[in-house]
């Protein structure tokens, strides 16, 4: 029975690889998504990660949603770091939608989307887990924000790297530049929402 479940599992593994790059080239029309080797190996890695997380931390069936365990984290870790944690939770609206298993076209993976090679980086083990992806995206977070001072900068270099930004300004990407629009506007309408 078990050896089922495995050859199951494995099977489903190879699947979900070949839909998302599949998508990845759909969404994109963009071959060079669909073979760059980088986006390649990020998506195996991330695909395997959350199996792993799937089979040996949250059991079958998966819960998708835990929102009472992703405030209570996000406050904790706002705290930690001195972020507000309602920019926080604009990053993790615009980023996932609040799925704590989401894995980009890039590989980014979780509710923060973080990278896996800057996940591990960090010190951390499972990029599923609610708890350590929050944290590891807040603390990545403030390490932009403490590098480059100004939040949009912060959130430019939180999306296309570091070594995307010079001379202190937005990267000319389309991508970033949209996804700044989007965080900017979710981190004010939360904002706004306090006041009120």
């Amino acid at each position: 029975m078990l050896e089922k479940i495995y050859k199951s599992i494995f099977k489903l593994f190879i699947l979900y690889l070949v839909v998302l790059n599949f998508l990845c080239f759909i969404t994109t029309f963009n071959p060079k998504a669909l073979i760059n080797p980088f986006f390649i190996k990020n998506r195996t890695i991330s695909v395997y990660l959350l199996l792993k997380h799937i089979i040996f931390e949250s059991g079958i069936p998966v819960k998708i949603r835990d929102m009472e365990k992703i405030n209570k984290t996000v406050n904790q870790v706002a705290e930690k770091y001195s972020v507000d944690p309602k920019l926080i939770h604009a990053i993790i609206k615009v980023e996932s939608k609040y799925n704590p298993f989401a894995i980009s076209r890039t590989g980014a993976m979780g509710l923060m989307q973080i990278m896996p090679i800057t996940f591990f980086e960090m010190g951390f083990k499972d990029p599923f887990n609610i708890e350590e992806n929050i944290e590891a995206g807040t603390k990545y977070l403030k390490i932009q924000l403490g590098y480059f001072k100004k939040l949009e900068l912060a959130l430019s270099a939180y999306n296309a790297g570091p070594g995307a930004i010079t001379n202190n300004k937005i990267p000319e990407i389309f991508e970033t530049k949209h996804y700044l629009k989007k965080i900017l506007i979710e981190y004010t309408s939360l904002k706004s929402k306090e006041t009120h």
